[in-house]
C-alpha cells in the first residue's frame, strides 16, 4: 500500500511539473534562435562599420568600390568577372538563314 502511495504522489508531482516543463523547454529553444539571429545582426553590423570606416579613410578603397560599381577600368588593366552578374549575354546560336530564289 505505501508503494502505490508513493507512486501516485510520484504520479502527482510529474503530472504538475510537466507543463512548466516541457514550456520551459520551448522558451529555450526560442531563445536559442534568438540568440542565433543576434549573433548574424552583429557579425553583420561590423561588416557594415568596417565598410563605413573604409569609406570614411580610405581613398583606395573609396575608388576601387566607385570603379567596381561603374565598371571602369585604368589603362593596362584587365578585369575578370567571375560571379557573372555584370557579365554581358552573348548569343551564342546565329539566327537561321532564309532561303533566297
Amino acid at each position: 500500500m505505501t508503494v502505490l502511495i508513493v507512486l501516485g504522489g510520484l504520479l502527482f508531482v510529474s503530472l504538475t511539473f510537466y507543463p512548466e516543463w516541457k514550456h520551459r523547454s520551448q522558451l529555450t529553444a526560442k531563445l536559442e534562435e534568438e540568440q542565433a539571429k543576434l549573433r548574424a545582426e552583429q557579425l553583420l553590423q561590423k561588416k557594415r562599420e568596417r565598410e563605413v570606416h573604409l569609406l570614411q579613410t580610405d581613398p583606395g578603397y573609396v575608388e576601387t568600390i566607385a570603379r567596381d560599381k561603374l565598371g571602369v577600368m585604368k589603362d593596362g588593366e584587365t578585369i575578370f568577372r567571375l560571379d557573372g552578374s555584370h557579365a554581358p549575354v552573348v548569343e551564342t546560336t546565329p539566327p537561321p538563314r532564309q532561303k533566297t530564289k
